[in-house]
C-alpha cells in the first residue's frame, strides 16, 4: 500500500492538477509521466524544474500496484491548493 507522505504538499498539488479532467482509467502513470516530461521541457524556473524532476523520479519508482492505490486516493489532501493559495493578502 502506498503512503502518500512520500509526496510533499507541492507534489500532491501537481498530482491533483495532473489528474483533473481524467477518469481513473485514463489517468495512467505513463500519461502523467509524459506530462511531467513536457513540463520539464518548457519550464525556465530551476525550482519548478527541480520539483517536477523529483516528482517524476518518485512516480517512476512506484510499482503498478502502488500507482493504482495512489489514484484511488485522488484528490490527495493538501495544506492548500493552487486556487486558494494567495501570495499577498487582499487590499480591501
Amino acid at each position: 500500500m502506498i503512503n502518500i507522505d512520500i509526496f510533499n504538499n507541492d507534489e500532491r498539488i501537481l498530482i491533483n492538477k495532473g489528474s483533473q479532467g481524467f477518469t481513473l482509467k485514463e489517468f495512467t502513470r505513463q500519461r502523467f509521466l509524459d506530462n511531467l516530461k513536457f513540463a520539464l521541457n518548457i519550464t525556465v524556473d530551476p525550482m519548478i524544474a527541480n520539483l517536477v524532476d523529483e516528482l517524476k523520479t518518485k512516480v517512476m519508482l512506484l510499482s503498478e500496484d502502488e500507482w493504482n492505490a495512489l489514484t484511488l486516493k485522488l484528490p490527495l489532501k493538501t495544506l492548500y491548493d493552487a486556487e486558494t493559495n494567495v501570495d499577498e493578502p487582499p487590499l480591501d
